[in-house]
């Protein structure tokens, strides 16, 4: 569904992925609408495509899936949008004092002209072009959220592109669309890579096959891996982008020797995957190093009595596994769903519990923590 409007107001506006709650005043109504808008301000005329929902707290809601920013048509649209604060130096007063002057010429004074505002009582030539510089680094944003939108880069993302890119974005993209894989997480490689050929990259381009590598590597984390095996690699490249083994081969070497990647034996790992991995392993090798303070004595007993208390029966493997616990300072347990990690932890939990030493229980979510408590 489309609609078309100005913002009237923003009642709220994440500073960080700028998730937005506003009123936009359509020819008809005015509607609340969500979602995310950056480089979007009070007095900014959109064209937003979503649907409408029902939130239990706030009622009838538009709900934003993509938008795209208007030039203001109407005087009054242009006079509104001046005054909403979006350039410095400009308030109620002063938009009016320019839309009058201008009328309908005033944004292209803005874009081109700028130095004719001096014209405009208050409005020093100095200010002028100050003025003018400032809508145009807007005018760009304008231009670079709605150039991603082609990438199927989504409005949430392209705040992060601006501010990694800057004002030549634009630029930067249609020499080497492929950038956009190293700034976005998530972003689809096959969009990117048939907007790159379009554009005339050469299919054996070395940033083409270089950025299917790290797409490749991105791919696999998402089922939990942190690495995959050379070979693998070089096939999946193979078969994604129907270029030779050597040229792979030859922009693995690049990539390590830039250090966007690591070959460790035969596994080949994104450099940021590499070093967390590394890290935990540093982390628990200083941590198996360090003395046992929660050894208890008499284990087997008081596993017993936990059993007992807790009115269940423990498997030799969760045994095992709890035994190991008391015995080394830093343990990992791992299995399948259904294996009764869980359970595990809970009897760990309880034992320890019983010799008055105290618990800390982390987890992502509070969900998973409560689940063990």
């Amino acid at each position: 569904m489309e609609i078309q409007g100005q913002i009237e107001e923003i009642i709220y506006q994440n500073e960080v992925n700028s998730y937005t709650v506003a009123e936009l005043q359509t020819e008809e109504d005015l509607i609340t609408i969500v979602g995310y808008l950056p480089f979007v301000n009070k007095g900014d005329t959109l064209k937003l495509f979503g649907k409408y929902v029902t939130h239990q707290d706030y009622g009838e809601q538009f709900k934003i899936d993509t938008f795209e920013k208007m030039i203001p048509q109407t005087i009054e649209a242009i006079q509104k949008y001046l005054a909403g604060g979006i350039i410095k130096g400009i308030g109620p007063a002063t938009s009016k004092r320019i839309v009058d002057y201008f009328g309908e010429e005033t944004l292209s004074i803005l874009r081109f002209e700028p130095e004719k505002l001096g014209n405009v009582k208050g409005i020093t030539k100095e200010k002028a072009i100050e003025i003018g510089k400032e809508f145009n680094e807007k005018w760009e944003l304008w231009q670079i959220v709605g150039f991603l939108e082609k990438f199927g880069i989504s409005t949430s993302n392209s705040k992060k592109v601006y501010e990694a890119l800057g004002k030549d974005a634009i630029e930067k993209i249609e020499e080497n669309p492929y950038i956009l894989l190293d700034i976005v997480y998530g972003v689809d490689f096959k969009q990117i890579d048939k907007m790159a050929m379009n554009m005339g990259t050469e299919y054996n381009d070395e940033r083409r096959i270089k950025s299917a590598i790290k797409y490749a590597l991105i791919l696999s984390s998402y089922n939990g891996h942190t690495c995959v095996v050379k070979e693998n690699l070089i096939k999946f490249i193979i078969d994604l982008l129907d270029v030779g083994a050597e040229d792979i081969e030859n922009c693995i070497i690049n990539l390590k020797v830039t250090g966007d990647i690591i070959e460790e034996q035969t596994w080949i790992y994104l450099d940021i995957f590499y070093n967390c991995e590394k890290n935990i392993a540093d982390k628990l090798i200083a941590l198996s190093k360090s003395k046992n303070i929660k050894k208890i004595k008499n284990f087997k007993l008081e596993l017993e009595k936990t059993e007992q208390s807790e009115d269940i029966i423990l498997s030799n493997r969760q045994k095992e596994a709890i035994e190991l616990v008391n015995n080394n300072n830093v343990c990992v347990i791992t299995g399948m769903p259904g294996t009764g990690k869980t359970t595990t932890i809970k009897s760990i939990i309880k034992m320890y519990k019983d010799q008055n030493m105290k618990i800390v229980l982390c987890a992502p979510t509070r969900k998973s923590s409560k689940k063990n408590e």
